[in-house]
This record gives structure tokens, sequence and C-alpha cells, in this order.
């Protein structure tokens, strides 16, 4: 099965609240502000697993826009938003929770929104952040002859820490970057295509930790290639309904997400 997370308002109000204060923070205006913008591809490789055997596998590439402000100036601790939107069509080889084969599509929607906080300048050991991130993800399972469709979405906070290592000597620069965050809140919503009524789970946790190299050029230009793992607990039994009626019990399983990708961005 796969699950949904609500369809309204996928920023939330932590996202619109981080916005806020970026945006009425006067003192800030004035500071200079270093832009970014870019984009990545990622191979995505999604796996569901319970009771110990792999339920289905999903793999396809998945490209990215993103966009990042930092405030830079040194009277004030270092602040970055960064934000990323996209999205692209898994192949799904596997079986139903119910044991049906089932070889189709899916689609998958991401975005996130995140804030950190640089505590300590930087130092010859590098650079430790900390923040805070809102997560939406859509994930879109296409019909066939053998089981209709299915669509969830997740809705997830995850707070986080970040260390970058100072620029190794040369022209471009290098720099590795490690990152681990988990959710405290994670919402999931099932829309089964009106063959049951919808469900609203409590998320599994989910954790992820990033590898990151990055190549710095002085004209601006950054260019790195990057892993992300995540791993996310089965959620807990909701009962299914269909027009009302019981129909049974339904739970997303283990979740695993592996991502490898190249990105390019422009700083200005």
């Amino acid at each position: 099965m796969s699950t949904c997370y609500g369809r309204r308002g996928w920023l939330g109000p932590l996202s619109w609240g981080l916005l806020g204060a970026l945006a009425s923070a006067p003192a800030w205006a004035q500071e200079p502000i270093e832009w970014s913008v870019g984009a990545d591809v990622r191979h995505r490789t999604l796996s569901e697993w319970s009771n110990g055997e792999k339920l289905l596998t999903e793999k396809g590439p998945v490209g990215h826009l993103l966009l990042g402000a930092q405030v830079i100036s040194p009277a004030w601790p270092a602040v970055r938003m960064e934000a990323s939107l996209g999205g692209g069509q898994l192949d799904y080889d596997g079986r139903s929770q119910a044991g049906t084969p089932l070889a189709t599509t899916s689609r998958h929607t991401d975005a996130d929104l995140a804030v950190y906080w640089r505590p300590l300048p930087a130092a010859g050991w590098g650079e430790a952040w900390v923040g805070v991130g809102t997560v939406w993800r859509r994930r879109d399972i296409a019909s066939s002859s053998v089981a209709g469709g299915l669509m969830e979405t997740s809705s997830l906070i995850m707070p986080g820490v970040r260390w970058r290592s100072a620029a190794f000597s040369g022209s471009p620069s290098l720099r590795l970057e490690m990152q681990w965050r988990a959710s405290v809140r994670h919402r999931l919503a099932v829309d089964y295509g009106g063959v049951f009524d919808n469900s609203s789970l409590k998320g599994g946790r989910r954790s992820e930790a990033s590898l990151r190299l990055i190549l710095d050029a002085e004209s601006g230009w950054q260019g790195s290639l990057a892993w992300v793992h995540s791993r996310q607990v089965a959620s807990d039994e909701v009962s299914l309904y269909r027009a009302g009626l019981f129909a049974g019990t339904v739970h997303q399983p283990k979740v695993r997400i592996d991502d490898v990708s190249v990105s390019l961005t422009r700083r200005f």
C-alpha cells in the first residue's frame, strides 16, 4: 500500500512562519544576501518491506529545481534558507499488500523548505549548522489491469544538523558535507481512487543521512555529487472502510529510499 499526506497547505504553518520571519525582520532586509539557483537530477530507489520481505521496488530519475538564500553579513549569525521542488516517473515492480503481482509506474512529486542557522563562526574544522525543514512528498501509483491506482501524500517536519568541512586548497575548491535529520511529525493520507474511503494515518518515523561532495568555482558556479539514505519505520494500522463499512485494516510498511544525485548551482 502507499500512503498519502494532506493535500491542502503543503507548506504548513511552520514554513509560512519561517518565510514570514525572513521577510519581516527589518534589520535583515538591509544585510547582504547571497542567492543561489540550480537544478539536480537524482536516481531514486524506493522499496517497501514487511516482515523482512521486500514487497516492491521503484526506480527512476527525479529532477529538482533548487533555490537558496543566505545572510552573509559578519554582524549576524549565518542564516540560510533552502527550497527545492521537482518530480519524476519511476518504474514500479512488486506486489500489493494483498499479494497481487503488480508492474506499473509511479509518479513522485517532492517539495522541501528548510531554514538553517550556524551558531558558531566558520573555523579550521569547518562549519556546524542546525535547522528545521518541512517536507512534502506525493507518490501516485498508476492502476494496472490487475490492481487499482493509489495515491499517497506525506507531510513531515524534520529538524537536523549539518557539518561542512573547510575548503581544501585548489581551484575549484573542494568541500565535504554531511547531514542528518529525523521527523518529529509525520502525517499520511491515502487516496484509493474510490475503491475504499480515504485513510489518514500517523506515519512512521523517518530518518535521513546524506553525504555530499561539493566543488566551488571562483566564478560562482557550484557542482556537487550526493548520496541520500532514508529509512522509515512502518506506520500504525488503521481501519479501512468502503462506503462507511469496515473492510479490514491497512498500514504503510517500512520504506527505504536511496537517492544518488548530481547538481549544478549558480551563486550571485
